[in-house]
């Protein structure tokens, strides 16, 4: 829940510690009250006649520089070994100094608080938890079009459905460049919130980023790739093969689907942050 968005008894606020007063400025806070609540007994709720009055600058009067600090350190407090799929997305933030958090840990045993695992399964089981095994998550990276990565075009600062997937530099720093290959044949994006799935557009070389089918639901054929053991990524609906192409009509290389070879532009690699 948006810090500026709900509303709180003073007491209650009191019991749960107030906000970390290690962090600075603005970022992460929301974050923090709301896994707070939730996992310490209480709950957030939606009242729709409910009126919250905020007042919105044209702009901030603040830096958003400790954002990231911020984050991490209610990864460290309240997401338990799930704090390691946040760094995977930000390796930056393992360089990041957070300060003590001794003192909001402890305050987390005083309350008795749930676990992350808990909050997951209970309050939002319908979230997709990345599986993250070692060897696939991470930048895909082509072995013949040296350092070139899966990305895409950052179009829409709250949306990456309909984004369309390119290849550029891989640079380790995640956000963009981060995927997971999932058990289900997926390639996903899951750096933000609501993720996405790499896709193919009919009878185009177009690479999209789409909706992901969850759980029960049958997985579409354009969104089905095998990474077999030589490398290759073969799309299951056409039965070609990914490919990095250089094109002379397009700012950037790009993906596209050609008949298998053994070229090592077919050849693809998940390779971790190199930070």
């Amino acid at each position: 829940m948006a810090g500026g968005l709900f509303s709180i008894s003073k007491e209650y606020f009191e019991y749960l510690g107030t906000y970390d007063q290690g962090m600075e400025v603005w970022g992460g806070e929301n974050l923090e009250i709301s896994f707070k609540i939730w996992q310490c007994g209480g709950t957030l709720e939606v009242h729709p006649c409910s009126h919250v009055g905020h007042v919105f600058p044209q702009l901030p009067p603040y830096s958003r520089s400790k954002a990231v600090v911020n984050c991490v350190r209610v990864a460290e407090v309240w997401m338990d070994e799930y704090k390691d799929l946040y760094y995977h997305r930000n390796p930056q933030a393992l360089m990041e100094p957070y300060g003590d958090v001794t003192e909001r840990k402890q305050l987390r045993e005083k309350l008795q608080c749930k676990s992350f695992k808990w909050y997951l399964e209970n309050i939002y089981p319908e979230l997709h938890v990345p599986k993250d095994k070692t060897g696939y998550f991470g930048m895909l990276q082509n072995k013949g079009m040296a350092n070139y990565c899966f990305g895409y075009n950052h179009s829409n600062e709250l949306l990456v459905t309909g984004e369309k997937i390119i290849l550029y530099h891989c640079h380790g720093f995640g956000r963009s460049q981060f995927f997971e290959y999932t058990s289900d044949n997926k390639i996903r994006y899951n750096t933000r919130q609501p993720d996405g799935c790499v896709s193919t557009v009919q009878a185009s070389d177009i690479f999209t980023i789409s909706s992901c089918r969850e759980n029960a639901q049958n997985v579409p054929e354009n969104q089905k790739f095998l990474l077999r053991e030589d490398g290759t990524l073969l799309h299951q609906q056409t039965q070609k093969c990914v490919e990095a192409e250089r094109s002379t009509s397009m700012k950037h290389p790009g993906p596209v689907l050609r008949p298998c070879t053994n070229s090592d532009l077919q050849k693809w690699f998940f390779q971790e942050s190199r930070l």
